[in-house]
């Protein structure tokens, strides 16, 4: 029993420091959701899970601004897991099925940004 027990701890753990870790290593050198979107039309799903991917980016890339306005990564990531839904009917609601242009892609990413991520001086 206490085998079954520290190798669930275990996968639990390797799963949270590979959401933490290593799933922000594809944003690195990403400064717009521009650069991560290369083919067009873009797919409103697959649209929708990398500005959810893009938006935890943000909060650990921004640590430092975050912490000078008495936010903690953590209360970022809270704050935008408990807005994803509300944001995603207010933004998204009209949104065609595909996103055609650059223009569009940018127009959405930075609505969904400013309502999950309401904080000053974030930058993507």
């Amino acid at each position: 029993m206490k085998l079954l027990l520290g190798f669930i701890i275990i996968i639990v753990a390797g799963f949270s420091v590979n959401k933490n870790l290593f799933s922000n290593k594809a944003y690195d050198d990403v400064t717009s959701v521009t650069d991560i979107i290369t083919n067009y039309p873009v797919n409103m799903f697959d649209f929708k899970q990398t500005m959810q991917d893009y938006a935890h980016h943000l909060c650990y890339k921004n640590e430092d601004t975050l912490t000078s306005q008495h936010i903690t990564v953590n209360d970022c990531i809270s704050k935008l897991d408990d807005k994803k839904i509300e944001c995603e009917k207010k933004v998204f609601r009209l949104a065609p099925l595909n996103l055609e242009s650059k223009g569009e892609v940018l127009d959405y990413s930075r609505q969904y940004t400013q309502c999950t991520l309401p904080y000053k001086y974030i930058l993507g």
